[in-house]
């Protein structure tokens, strides 16, 4: 079974066309990847058959590398760091060696080799704030002898958005007289409301989060309950702000973009005027996610560029446009991501932990 969001460099790079079909389906998957082929192909206006074929040709050559559900780490009391690591000179070799040491780590949720000052960026997690110490220091203390420099920032928070690798892509409006996106009306909705999960609910967040695609009597029969039960509680989560969409991942690769880091340290301005910025990178097509952090950089920006033109274009744009808002920037390409997930094994055992100790009777004094 492949790693959650592993996205890596093939060896021999094929040459990669897509064509009209290939763009629709990718786009309709970019807004909500649950949606049924067969409302694609109706919008398209083909069969079922050829929507399916097509699908699973772009699974098949990685051009999609994974459908997955986005979470909202902090609805459910997860706290992320974030990890900046620089070596000593190292070897491939060495360097395959410590990733393939860091993914055994059950708190680890991303793993990522970069570029520039920093050459690998990882997070790890966990609902307890008390054990940053611990697992900190499990995970530098064996890289200690070659480590050069390390920062770490606290995450608060973590704007997520599928890919917009291709640009121009037809806005979710074009669409919605034809197609249906699944749960559109409880994640397009304001209304938060509370909602307890149980084991069960970790275990379908965990299935969900990794293959958004799956059906709900596939997770009925995992879980050992009804489809109509899968579906009332996906329901709830995403109206408890646990659920925050589902989206697709393109091999960045493949597509030739640049897949580009841009810490941000920001001057003393309005909230008004930092809400602003962010408005204004949000609507840009090149955004996918943003890091809100504590530490040195108070974001992390990260965004896809066609070549490193487009990056200086768009560094230019906001330094003319947000001068009052910017202080200093630097920028970090990303090459082979590893390994990323909202729900990693060790979040996962704590949350079933927690539960069940919630489930344990309360001892009376007398």
């Amino acid at each position: 079974m492949r790693k959650p969001a592993e996205v890596r460099a093939l060896e021999h790079k094929p040459e990669i066309v897509l064509d009209n079909k290939d763009r629709e389906i990718i786009n309709i998957l970019t807004i909500n990847s649950r949606t049924p082929l067969s409302q694609i192909a109706k919008f398209l206006k083909t069969s079922t058959e050829v929507v399916t074929y097509r699908y699973n040709n772009l699974r098949k050559q990685n051009i999609i590398t994974d459908v997955f559900t986005v979470l909202d780490p902090k609805v459910l009391g997860i706290h992320r760091y974030a990890i900046y690591l620089q070596f000593h000179a190292l070897s491939q070799e060495k360097m395959q060696q410590i990733i393939h040491d860091l993914l055994q780590h059950p708190p680890i949720n991303w793993v990522i080799e970069t570029g520039g000052k920093w050459e690998l960026i990882l997070m790890f997690s966990t609902l307890y704030e008390d054990k940053y110490d611990s697992l900190l220091e499990s995970i530098i203390t064996p890289l200690k002898e070659y480590i050069n420099d390390s920062m770490v920032t606290i995450v608060k928070n973590f704007v997520h958005t599928s890919q917009r690798y291709i640009r121009d892509l037809k806005r979710k409006e074009v669409y919605t007289k034809s197609i249906r996106f699944p749960y559109d009306k409880e994640l397009t909705s304001k209304k938060q409301e509370q909602y307890q999960i149980d084991e069960k609910d970790v275990i379908l967040l965990k299935e969900l989060h990794e293959d958004s695609r799956i059906s709900l009597t596939d997770l009925g029969k995992k879980l050992n309950i009804s489809y109509d039960t899968v579906d009332y509680r996906i329901k709830k989560m995403i109206g408890a702000g646990i659920i925050k969409g589902f989206i697709l991942r393109l091999n960045y690769h493949l597509l030739n973009f640049q897949y580009t880091s841009i810490l941000i340290k920001l001057r003393t301005v309005s909230q008004k005027r930092k809400q602003e910025f962010l408005q204004f990178l949000y609507a840009d097509e090149r955004f996918y996610a943003l890091m809100d952090q504590i530490g040195i950089w108070d974001l992390s920006l990260m965004m896809f560029f066609v070549n490193a033109k487009d990056l200086r274009d768009f560094l230019m744009l906001i330094k003319e446009k947000f001068n009052d808002v910017l202080h200093a920037y630097e920028s970090v390409i990303h090459f082979d991501q590893y390994y990323y997930t909202h729900l990693c094994d060790g979040v996962v055992e704590e949350l079933l932990a927690k539960i069940q100790e919630t489930k344990k009777p309360q001892l009376t004094k007398i």
